[in-house]
């Protein structure tokens, strides 16, 4: 595999993980993503740049400000941050194989300035 495919295989695992810690109903899609990669790059880069990533409410990005399901409010707000950091990842790979959705610019900035902040 290709070392850009090699370091979103990564992220997507990684966040898949993390989904699945929080209990997230989108761990199993995110996981499937990650090995899709694996056997059909094409095809997962466009589904990761798809709008039900990165566009609208429904979308993976606008997750990271969901409620918390019910963890202690300091162990939410490191789940946050690390699901904050490995969109960032996702979307600046995406960005550098040169993604088309246009929410992606816009999620880099806010999670970039939110997790800089401590929000």
């Amino acid at each position: 595999m290709a070392e850009p495919y090699s370091q979103l295989s990564s992220a997507l695992s990684r966040l898949a993980e993390l989904l699945a810690r929080i209990d997230h109903p989108r761990a199993a899609e995110v996981r499937a993503l990650s090995a899709l990669l694996r056997t059909a790059p094409d095809q997962a880069l466009q589904q990761l740049d798809a709008n039900d990533w990165w566009a609208g409410v429904g979308a993976l990005a606008a997750e990271t400000m969901g409620d918390n399901p019910g963890l202690p409010d300091a162990i939410w707000q490191t789940e946050v941050r690390e699901f904050r950091e490995l969109m960032i990842e996702i979307g600046q790979v995406l960005r550098a194989r040169g993604a088309a959705n246009p929410g992606i610019a816009s999620w880099l900035l806010a999670f970039n300035n939110w997790n800089a902040s401590g929000v």
